[in-house]
This record gives structure tokens, sequence and C-alpha cells, in this order.
């Protein structure tokens, strides 16, 4: 495993866009989340995150770099949420969280990563190596 202070200097500039309607799940992950980037937005459903993506994207901020989305959430799930994300930014990281990897039906999605919950510390440690490894080829 990675020492952690320097896998967080390697990623904590990308911006991370969070998007899960559980409360206790955005609560603590969010925390874990702004100890690794400087920049995390937390929505708490797919509708509030799409917004928050296309308000950013139309802007003159940095877009977004990753999306970690839940799939089951109420008013847009994470599924229809990402692909219009992806609509506007075909480069957009993508990260699923997800209670069975055949939550995620789209063939097109499949590939993504994904975090089986409940999450663990190993689980998002792992996945911050990806996004390290990723990011810095």
């Amino acid at each position: 495993m990675a020492d952690i202070q320097a896998l967080k200097e390697k990623i904590k500039n990308l911006k991370v866009i969070f998007v899960d309607d559980e409360e206790q799940i955005r609560a603590s992950t969010g925390l874990f989340l702004k100890k690794f980037f400087d920049d995390v937005t937390i929505c708490n459903d797919g509708q509030d995150g799409i917004d928050s993506f296309t308000e950013v994207f139309n802007s003159d901020q940095n877009n977004f770099d990753i999306v970690i989305a839940d799939i089951q959430m109420p008013k847009l799930n994470g599924i229809d949420m990402v692909k219009q994300m992806l609509d506007l930014d075909k480069e957009l990281y993508v990260i699923f969280i997800t209670a069975t990897r055949g939550d995620i039906p789209d063939d097109e999605l499949k590939d993504r990563l994904s975090i089986k919950k409940p999450i663990s510390y190993n689980n998002v440690i792992e996945i911050m190596e990806t996004i390290n490894r990723d990011f810095t080829k």
C-alpha cells in the first residue's frame, strides 16, 4: 500500500464531485475524500449532482476530474446522472458506489471503477491508489 501522505500530494489537485443519497455515507466518505482532495463537492441525490456538475461545466471554473456516485438514488439514479455528465465531459473519471457489481446494467459503463458497500477505509485507499496510477500515466 502506498504512503498515504505521498499519495495525497499526487492527487490533491483533482476536482471531485461525490453524490450519495445516504446522509451517513455522504458525511463519512465526504470527510475522507476531503483528506485527499482540496476541492470536493458533495451532493445529496442524482438531480443535485447533475445540477452542480452542469453549473461548474457552464462556468469559468475548472471542470470536475472525478465523479464518485451511488447508483440507487431518488430523483435521478447514478447511471443516468453519469451518462448526462459524460455527454458534457467525455474525460470525466467515474467511480460507482454499489451494493453489487450487477447494479451497473449499462454495458457502456460496466468497465468503470466501483466501490462495494459498505465502504471501508481499505476500499477508499485502493481507489485513491488507482486514481493516482490513472492520472499520473
